[in-house]
């Protein structure tokens, strides 16, 4: 008679998370052979002292009573010492929550800002200790999670219209940057109404005082975000996005504005993101995705009754609402503003009079797939190990799929050095290399756990299977040429220095060039695509891109502990070419008080406005391919489809990986290292790793 092994009344919790049976051991057998952390199970039901109870019920009265005198009190009086005490009494319950993951415990940080000083650094006692202090908390995630937008809306300096030569070489800058892969207004109807903004007075005065003018100080701003040449102490054009925003109707006014209110929305975030207020770039794409369903965009275009122009114009405009809404979500790691399932919209079609939306669809199949990888694959604690897999493979395959959908004039050729890149199409490829990284980079964090523990332990680190050791290249790969499209971009000057996705790429590209330089003890120095990544943020850095100089710090100092012995290569000065002008101005003080203003406006300024400086980005190859629309026309290229995109990686798209799903799965669903997709939040586990915080 054959007997089998009783299964233990106390299953570790990595047992009990997998559905196997669990020796009950410690360490248990299942997770010796699978070399699973093995974390102790619950000893059946917990049972509590009645007087133990009644504490927890005496607390939970004693809390609401303080809570109803603190709404009660005078903000000024009483206030403080009803708040100090009952910090007092909560700081038990903060700090026994260490076991919480950050998905849920912690506000999700902006994508890819790294506020951790080291990644490396052991040692944190005057850090730790301030973390420990009461209400120290609160104003840390205030302060380094959540920059406030104030200083941006309260610029009361009076700010210098462009003149009609200045706005046209704005107009032409915002369109060569995101007009292409998005479309965020009609530039005809848009270029119109600005030559009648500098036909004669009555015209202007009457351009002025309607929303269209909100709209174009928003374009403005945003054209100078990418042509600001010289270091500010504040963001270029922030004095024309304050006061766009005092013009902005009021919540209730906005829906009877119609399709320019979704307009001006877009433009909002997409300024708050470039500034790195991510947080606030949020809510402003969420309320212009709410407005844009409430009217209708979400439609497919017969059921749309507009004209075929109008009509048109909606579709790109929802489709570039819906990836601004999800790209944001996914990179704060909360929820999108809209259900996937209730969306009715078709892609854009060829239309009379619009450019090809070909470089728009691609956009809008990566922005897709990067939302199904945060909502399937990261937190779906539900998800068995083979859906797990299959939707890597599903999601890969798709991205594989997409990158071979790139019409020719776009396609990179990565078997040698880059040489000119479009900008439309360097967009497309970093938005796919980045899911692709997004995708697999869970594999390669989890070995870096593993190799970490392992050398703290002094034991021999097991062989990476294939299938993993591959995912961990096409990880690498993915950066790699990221890195290598960006420094491209930087050296014929066709980057923004405050374009928020070049930040993003470059700073994730260099995340995963040192861990796959912290596992690989073949290398003594940095590979060169990570030179790549410095060069590209010190560009931005010296522009007064403060969030650049912040990344710029962390990845030099991780990689000074990864590789002591490497001297990091000297700045180079960039060159200046500056075109001076001076332009007429538009005094806006001449409109007088505006009726929708939050209070008097005064000017505090005391430096006058400065001529516009006209920088030298991409001076030759935008000036030749300023149109990069034309690229795309149908007839240019009748198959589509057949694009190479192949990774160097001996890489099988149609690999099985399901040989691998106990591997793949411990990676994005391991306790003691909770991964959220979230780069900000993945760098502080990493770091946890490091301090040894999550040592078995």
């Amino acid at each position: 008679m054959v007997t089998t092994n009783p299964r233990a009344t106390n299953a570790c919790e990595s047992c009990r998370r997998r559905k196997v049976k669990c020796s009950g051991d410690q360490p248990c057998r299942s997770c010796v052979r699978h070399n699973w952390e093995c974390v102790p199970g619950h000893a059946g039901r917990r049972r509590y002292t009645e007087a133990h109870v009644k504490n927890l019920l005496d607390k939970i009265r004693l809390y609401e009573e303080q809570l109803s005198a603190l709404s009660q009190a005078p903000p000024a009086t009483s206030g403080t010492g009803i708040r100090n005490e009952y910090t007092t009494e909560a700081m038990p319950y903060q700090e026994s929550d260490t076991g919480i993951s950050p998905a849920t415990d912690l506000t999700s940080g902006p994508a890819f800002e790294s506020q951790v000083k080291s990644l490396l650094d052991r040692n944190h006692p005057a850090n730790s200790a301030i973390l420990r202090t009461p209400g120290h908390r609160g104003s840390t995630e205030a302060v380094t999670q959540w920059t406030s937008v104030r200083p941006l809306v309260s610029d009361d300096a009076v700010p210098t219209i462009p003149s009609l030569e200045e706005s046209q070489h704005l107009l032409d800058r915002f369109l060569f940057y995101l007009g292409v892969n998005q479309h965020f207004f009609d530039p005809r109807t848009f270029s119109d109404s600005m030559v009648l903004l500098f036909q004669d007075e009555q015209t202007q005065e009457h351009q002025m005082h309607t929303i269209w003018f909100t709209e174009y100080l928003l374009v403005m701003a945003m054209a100078k975000l990418m042509d600001v040449e010289d270091p500010s102490s504040q963001p270029p054009g922030a004095s024309l996005f304050a006061e766009a925003m005092r013009r902005l109707p009021p919540l209730h006014q906005l829906g009877e504005e119609g399709a320019i209110t979704v307009e001006i929305l877009t433009l909002i975030a997409t300024y708050l993101q470039w500034c790195d207020r991510k947080h606030d770039a949020y809510l402003y794409i969420g309320l212009a995705l709410r407005l844009a369903i409430a009217l209708g965009f979400d439609k497919p275009a017969r059921e749309q009754r507009c004209l075929p122009s109008e009509t048109a114009h909606r579709v790109r405009l929802w489709w570039t609402v819906y990836m601004l809404d999800r790209r944001l979500s996914s990179g704060l790691g909360l929820a999108a503003g809209s259900d996937e399932r209730q969306l009715r919209a078709e892609l854009p079609r060829q239309a009379i009079g619009f450019q090809s939306p070909i470089a728009l669809a691609i956009n809008v199949r990566i922005a897709r797939a990067t939302d199904e990888i945060m909502s399937s694959l990261y937190g779906n604690t539900s998800i068995t190990q083979l859906e797990l897999v299959y939707k890597i493979q599903k999601i890969l395959q798709n991205l594989y799929e997409t990158g071979r959908s790139f019409p020719p004039a776009l396609v990179l050729d990565f078997s040698r050095p880059l040489q000119t890149v479009t900008r439309t199409g360097a967009s497309l490829y970093l938005m796919l290399f980045q899911a692709i990284i997004l995708c697999t980079r869970p594999v390669l964090l989890q070995r870096v756990r593993r190799e970490v523990q392992k050398h703290s332990n002094q034991q021999a680190l097991q062989p990476l299977p294939a299938a993993l050791g591959r995912l961990c290249e096409t990880c690498n790969e993915a950066a790699t040429k990221s890195l290598a499209i960006l420094h491209a971009l930087k050296r014929q000057q066709t980057i923004p220095r405050y374009g928020f996705f070049d930040l993003d790429a470059t700073f994730s590209g260099a995340f995963v060039l040192v861990m796959m330089g912290l596992i690989d003890k073949t290398r003594d120095q940095p590979p060169p695509a990570l030179d790549q990544a410095f060069d590209v943020l010190r560009f931005l850095s010296r522009a007064g891109n403060l969030a650049a100089e912040r990344r710029l710090q962390d990845i030099t100092h991780s990689c000074m502990h990864i590789w002591p012995n490497h001297i990091l290569g000297a700045d180079r000065q960039q060159g200046k070419q500056v075109d001076s002008g001076s332009p007429s101005a538009i005094n806006l003080s001449s409109l007088g008080p505006r009726g929708d203003a939050s209070g008097p406006h005064t000017s505090t300024s005391a430096i006058p406005p400065q001529p516009p400086q006209y920088t030298t980005v991409a001076a030759e190859g935008w000036e030749q391919d300023r149109d990069e629309s034309r690229l795309l026309e149908t007839w240019m290229h009748h198959d589509t489809a057949n694009a190479t995109f192949d990774m160097q990686v001996d890489w099988d798209w149609h690999l099985d990986l399901s040989v691998e799903a106990e591997g793949i799965y411990s990676s994005f669903f391991d306790p003691s290292l909770p991964l959220t997709g979230v780069d900000h939040l993945d760098w502080q586990e990493i770091e946890k790793i490091f301090n040894g915080q999550n040592d078995p």
